[in-house]
C-alpha cells in the first residue's frame, strides 16, 4: 500500500483537523521549531510502529485548553487524532482477491485510523462508480446505450432496477444476447457489497490490518553508543525494559543474525564475525555517501569486565561489553564510535536502525526527524541525495526540517510548510498545514527560498553547467514543468546540465550576460514587452563576451506570435486562459478577448479583458505557473498541440 494522505486532530498543538497530502517517493516537512512538524510523525508512527512507539495519552497529548470540556462531552478515548489513506498496489489487490474473494477496483482506498484509547480501526472506501465499471467489464456490456443507461444512475438499486427492466424490454425486442449480459449484473454487483458497504467481518478487517505499512521513526534519540553492555542487553528485553538507543544496536546485531544474548556464550569468536561482516555491509552504504572522510573504517572489539558482588557477597560472572570503534587511516589511529562527530553517529545510526526495514518486501514508510541537523550543510547534501537517490525509491518517506541544505527547491511541490498559528491573543489556534506556495508563512518557508538562492549561486559561481538566463520565475517554472511532460512523451525537452537562473527582471539580462558570459557557458532566453531594446543590449553584450550571438533565443521571432510575445503566448490561448482562470479571482473566456487582424500577446489582451470586468488589469503572472504545478496531471490532460509544439520549438532552439 501506498500513503496518499494523513490527517490529525487534537492532538498536542493541532487543535483543528488538518490534512496533507504525501508524496509517492519521498514528502518534506518544513517549518519553525515546534511548529508542529515532529507531531505529525509521532502520530503517525503511533498508527502502524515498525519501531518501538509511544502509545497516545490523553493527557500528555490531548490539547490541555479543551481537555475538561471536551471529556464532559464525549468519550475521549474514542477520539481518533490520526487517520490515513492509503491506494493500494497490484499485491494488494491479489491478496485481497484471495481473502474477499473478489478483486477490489485499482481505485480503492483504505482507511486506517488509532485512537486514544489504542483500537486500530481499519476500513476500505469503494465508490459505485468504480465498481459499476468493473460489472460492466466482467459481465461483457458492450452496447454503448445499455452502458450509459447504467452509469447514469447512483445506487446499487436503481442499477439493479434499470439493469433488470432493460433486460425485459430487449427481450420483448428479441435481443436476447444483450439481455442475458444485463441479466448478470445484479449478480455480479451483490459480489461488491462488502466493499460498498464497508462490511468485512472481523477476520477479514484484521487481514487488511496485516497489510498496511508499518512507521519507522528514526531521531537523534536513536544514536548507537559507543560501547554495549551484551549482558544488560539482554536482560532489558527479557524484561522489556528497553532504553533509547537499544533498538539500533539490535538492529546491527540483527545484521549479523544475531541477539545480544548470542554474544555471550563460548562461540563468540564466531559471531563476532558474524557481526564484522554486517558493519563491513553497513560501511559500504555509508561511504557511498559519506563524502566528508573516506578513510574510516568500523571495526568491532570486545571487553570482559568484572563485576561486584552481589548484596550476598556472592560473587557475579564478567560482563561482556561490545565496543564499536573507527579506523581512521589517514591518521592511523582507532577511536571509540560516541567520540566520532555527531553528524557520522547519525549517518551510521541511521543505517543500522532501518537495516531490519531495509531488503523487506513489504512497504516500510520512513519517518525521518530532522535528519542530519548535526552534519556539515555539504554532507547534509550527501544525505538529502541518499534520500531521494536510494531510500525514497524503494520505500516512502517523510522528513521534517529547517535547514536549506536538506530542501531540494527543484522539488518544492513535494514539500508541505508547517505553520503553529496560536498566539498569547488568541490561544486557541494551531497548526496549519498548506502547500509551498504564496498561501504559506513567509517566515515558515524561509528554508525554501535560502535553499533556491544557495542553488542559484552555486550555479552562477562554481559553474556547475551552461546556464540558461530567464526573466523570472514564472519562466522557471513554465520551462520546467513543459520540458519534463515533454520528454515524458519522447519528445524534446530541456537539456538537463541547462541551469535555468531567473535574473530579476529582464533589466538586469544584458549584465548578465556580460559578467557571466566571460567565464561560463550562459544561454538567454528573452519575452516581453521590452523585447525589441533588450534584444538589441543581449546581443552587443553578448558579442562582448564572446558568447555566441545563436545562444540568444527571443520567443517573439517564433513564427504565428507576437514580436514582444512572453512565454505566455507559447500556450495556446485555452491553455494558457485554462490557468488564468483557476489561478485568479476573475474568470476569462476565449470569446471575452478582443478579435484581432494581426498577433498581441495574450497578457494584453487578458489585461483588456479584466478591466471590462472592472477588475485590475495587472495579476500576478506566477499564479498561473503555480497552478500548472499544483493541476498539472489535469492540465495535460487537455494541453493542446498547438502549446506542445510551441515549447518543443523553443526546447530544440535552446537545445542547440
Amino acid at each position: 500500500m501506498l500513503l496518499q494522505t494523513v490527517e490529525v486532530d487534537v492532538f498536542r498543538n493541532f487543535t483543528n483537523k488538518q490534512s496533507m497530502a504525501v508524496d509517492r517517493a519521498v514528502t518534506c516537512l518544513i517549518g519553525k521549531n515546534e511548529s508542529g512538524k515532529t507531531t505529525i510523525l509521532k502520530a503517525l508512527h503511533r498508527l502502524n510502529p515498525a519501531n518501538e512507539a509511544d502509545r497516545f495519552d490523553l493527557t500528555k497529548d490531548y490539547p490541555r485548553r479543551h481537555l475538561a470540556r471536551d471529556r464532559r462531552a464525549r468519550d475521549l478515548e474514542e477520539v481518533e487524532p490520526v487517520t490515513a489513506v492509503f491506494s493500494l498496489e497490484e499485491a494488494d489487490l491479489d491478496t485481497l482477491e484471495d481473502q474477499l474473494g473478489v478483486r477490489p477496483p485499482a481505485q480503492t482506498l483504505v482507511v486506517a485510523s488509532r485512537s486514544y484509547g489504542g483500537e486500530l480501526r481499519v476500513g476500505v472506501s469503494c465508490s459505485l462508480e468504480h465498481v459499476l465499471e468493473l460489472v460492466i467489464q466482467e459481465t461483457g456490456i458492450d452496447d454503448s446505450e445499455d452502458r450509459e443507461l447504467l452509469l447514469a444512475e447512483q445506487s446499487v438499486a436503481e442499477i439493479v432496477a434499470t439493469a433488470k427492466a432493460r433486460a425485459k424490454q430487449l427481450k420483448e425486442e428479441k435481443k436476447t444476447a444483450r439481455a442475458k449480459v444485463l441479466d448478470k449484473v445484479p449478480a455480479e454487483l451483490n459480489k461488491y457489497n462488502l466493499l460498498l458497504d464497508d462490511a468485512l467481518n472481523d477476520e477479514q478487517t484484521e487481514e487488511l490490518a496485516g497489510l498496511l505499512p508499518k512507521f519507522f521513526y528514526f531521531s537523534t534519540y536513536e544514536l548507537l553508543p559507543g560501547e554495549c553492555d551484551l549482558h544488560s542487553l539482554a536482560e532489558r528485553i527479557k524484561e522489556r525494559r528497553r532504553h533509547k538507543g537499544d533498538g539500533t544496536i539490535l538492529s546491527l546485531l540483527r545484521l549479523a543474525g544475531e541477539g545480544p544474548e548470542d554474544f555471550l556464550d563460548e562461540d563468540y569468536d564466531s559471531r563476532k564475525a558474524e557481526l564484522q561482516a554486517a558493519s563491513m555491509e553497513l560501511s559500504d552504504q555509508v561511504f557511498e555517501y559519506w563524502k566528508q572522510n573516506d578513510a574510516l573504517t568500523v571495526a568491532f572489539d570486545t571487553d570482559l569486565i568484572p563485576m561486584p558482588a552481589d548484596a550476598n557477597g556472592q560473587p557475579q560472572p564478567h560482563h561482556r561489553i561490545l565496543k564499536i570503534e573507527l579506523r581512521d587511516e589517514r591518521h592511523g589511529v582507532e577511536t571509540n564510535f560516541a567520540t566520532r562527530s555527531t553528524g557520522f553517529q547519525w549517518f551510521f545510526s541511521f543505517l543500522a536502525a532501518f537495516s531490519t526495514y531495509r531488503d523487506r518486501n513489504k512497504r516500510v514508510v520512513v519517518l525521518l526527524d530532522e535528519p542530519g541537523t548535526s552534519l556539515h550543510g555539504e554532507a547534509q547534501g550527501d544525505f538529502l541525495r541518499y534520500i531521494y537517490g536510494e531510500l525514497g525509491t524503494k520505500q516512502q518517506v517523510l522528513y521534517t526540517t529547517h535547514s536549506q541544505h536538506m530542501i531540494d527547491p527543484t522539488r518544492y511541490e513535494t514539500m508541505r510548510a508547517i505553520h503553529d498559528q496560536a498566539t498569547r491573543k488568541d490561544p486557541s489556534l494551531g497548526v496549519v498545514i498548506t502547500p509551498v506556495s504564496l498561501s504559506a508563512d513567509p517566515k515558515t518557508i524561509l528554508p525554501v527560498e535560502a535553499a533556491l538562492g544557495y542553488s542559484v549561486a552555486q550555479h552562477l559561481f562554481l559553474g556547475s553547467g551552461p546556464l540558461l538566463a530567464v526573466e523570472g520565475s514564472s519562466d522557471f517554472i513554465f520551462l520546467m514543468r513543459m520540458s519534463d511532460y515533454l520528454i515524458s512523451q519522447g519528445r524534446t525537452g530541456l537539456d538537463p546540465r541547462l541551469a535555468i537562473i531567473p535574473v530579476g527582471g529582464i533589466g538586469n539580462m544584458p549584465a548578465f550576460i556580460a559578467v557571466m558570459g566571460r567565464r561560463l557557458i550562459v544561454r538567454a532566453l528573452i519575452d516581453g514587452a521590452e523585447t525589441t531594446k533588450v534584444t538589441t543590449k543581449v546581443l552587443s553584450a553578448a558579442q562582448a563576451a564572446n558568447v555566441d550571438a545563436s545562444h540568444v533565443t527571443v520567443i517573439g521571432q517564433l513564427d504565428g506570435l507576437p514580436a514582444t510575445a512572453d512565454i505566455e503566448d507559447l500556450f495556446s490561448t485555452k491553455d494558457y486562459l485554462w490557468l488564468h482562470n483557476r489561478a485568479t479571482e476573475v474568470t476569462i473566456n476565449e470569446e471575452d478577448l478582443i478579435p484581432t487582424d494581426r498577433p498581441i500577446p495574450i497578457l494584453k489582451r487578458i489585461g483588456i479583458a479584466r478591466d471590462k470586468q472592472h477588475k485590475p488589469r495587472d495579476f500576478d503572472h506566477v499564479g498561473p505557473a503555480h497552478q500548472l504545478t499544483r493541476d498539472k496531471d489535469a492540465f495535460f490532460e487537455q494541453v493542446d498541440d498547438e502549446t506542445l509544439d510551441r515549447f518543443e520549438t523553443i526546447f530544440k532552439k535552446l537545445t542547440a
